[in-house]
C-alpha cells in the first residue's frame, strides 16, 4: 500500500462552529460588517496582507456578502473569530490541494488583541479541525518576514519553519516580498 493510499479521504463539511476556551469560531453573518470594518480598515492590521484597507463600511458589507455566499461550497472554510460577542478577526483556508491532502491557512486580528495568544488559540483549533474532521495531511501557512507576530503564531501553534522564498511576490507597497512557509 502506498503512502497516499493510507490517507483518509478528504471529507469536506464546510465552516463549522468551533468553541475554544475563550473564542467562538463561526461563520460570518451580515451583522459582522461593522466589526469587520474596524479591523479590515486599519492599515496596520492589513499591512502584510494582499488587500488594501477597506475604505468604507459598504466595502466590508460587499466582501461579507461574497464570503457568506461562498459558504454554500462545503470546501469553504472561513471563520469569524468572536471574543465576548465581538468579531475581532478571521482565520481561513486560503488555498487547498485536495489530491495532495494539503491546505494553506491565513489569518488577521485587530490590534487590541495582538500578543494575547488569541490567534494561536484560533489557529490550533482550526488546525485540529482540518486534520481530524476534514482529513488534511499537511497544513501550511506563510508570512512576510517583516511580520514577526504572524511567524510567532505559527511557531506557537506547533508549525515548523520549512523555508524562505526570496523575491516571491510583489507587495501592494511596490516592494518584492520575502515569505517563509511553515507546515504542520
Amino acid at each position: 500500500m502506498t503512502e497516499q493510499e493510507k490517507l483518509r479521504p478528504i471529507r469536506h463539511c464546510g465552516t463549522q462552529p468551533i468553541q475554544t476556551e475563550r473564542l467562538l469560531l463561526r461563520k460570518f453573518i451580515r451583522e459582522d460588517a461593522a466589526d469587520m470594518f474596524k479591523w479590515a480598515s486599519n492599515p496596520e492590521v492589513v499591512r502584510y496582507l494582499s488587500y488594501s484597507p477597506h475604505q468604507s463600511l459598504k466595502e466590508s458589507q460587499k466582501i461579507l456578502k461574497s464570503w457568506i455566499s461562498a459558504y454554500r461550497d462545503p470546501a469553504a472554510y472561513n471563520w469569524a473569530i468572536e471574543l465576548g460577542g465581538k468579531v475581532i478577526g478571521s482565520i481561513n483556508v486560503v488555498t487547498q490541494d485536495d489530491p495532495c491532502h494539503t491546505c494553506h491557512l491565513g489569518w488577521q486580528i485587530d490590534i487590541p488583541y495582538w500578543n494575547q495568544g488569541i490567534m494561536t488559540e484560533a489557529a490550533r483549533a482550526v488546525i485540529d479541525f482540518l486534520f481530524d474532521r476534514v482529513g488534511y495531511d499537511r497544513i501550511t501557512s506563510g508570512h512576510d518576514v517583516r511580520n514577526v507576530g504572524s511567524g510567532r503564531v505559527m511557531q506557537k501553534a506547533g508549525m515548523t519553519l520549512e523555508g524562505t522564498f526570496r523575491r516571491c511576490c510583489y507587495q501592494k507597497d511596490g516592494s518584492i516580498g520575502i515569505r517563509t512557509t511553515t507546515p504542520f
